[in-house]
């Protein structure tokens, strides 16, 4: 049985198993995806070998990890979340949902989630967000998550939008 990280009232976020890939690649094939993301398309091989790298990091804590999120109601994989490196006890909050997920709520539900969770389960002591200046949609599930737009800066060499949630303002 995966680990999970934690629920929502709608989606379960746990740790990634083998048999994801099918339904990650479907996800992460879609270019539509990627729009945003500087990203290409992803082949099954890449969803395998991302898997395989997630469980060989056997991520156990919410300071840094990524995990599947699935459908409670249908045990469908929908995408994934995860805290990933950017500054020491500052990591950067993302995920990626399927098309068939977008406009759901989804994103700002696990956004939240994840950003209530860590905080309680670390001394993490901020989270950063970032969106590509476009991704209104992104941007809103940012705030509806409980960050604060900061504007925009350079992040892996282009320009994103900010935003930030510090542990002392979460409510």
């Amino acid at each position: 049985m995966p680990h999970v990280y934690f629920e929502t009232p709608r989606v379960t976020v746990r740790q990634w198993i083998l048999e994801d890939a099918p339904a990650l690649f479907e996800i992460m094939s879609d270019s539509r995806v990627h729009t945003y993301t500087g990203d290409t398309p992803w082949s099954l091989e890449r969803a395998e070998n991302y898997i395989a790298f997630m469980l060989e990091k056997n991520f156990q804590t919410l300071e840094l990890f990524h995990g599947a999120c699935v459908l409670k109601e249908t045990n469908q994989l929908i995408g994934f979340t995860g805290l990933n490196p950017y500054l020491p006890k500052q990591p950067e909050l993302e995920w990626q949902l399927g098309v068939p997920f977008w406009g759901k709520g989804y994103a700002s539900e696990i956004g939240k989630a994840v950003i209530c969770e860590a905080f309680d389960a670390t001394d993490i002591t901020c989270i950063f967000g970032m969106a590509h200046p476009e991704n209104k949609a992104s941007m809103r599930a940012l705030e509806k998550s409980g960050m604060t737009c900061m504007g925009l800066h350079e992040f892996r060499g282009h320009m994103d939008m900010f935003f930030r949630v510090d542990r002392d303002s979460f409510s």
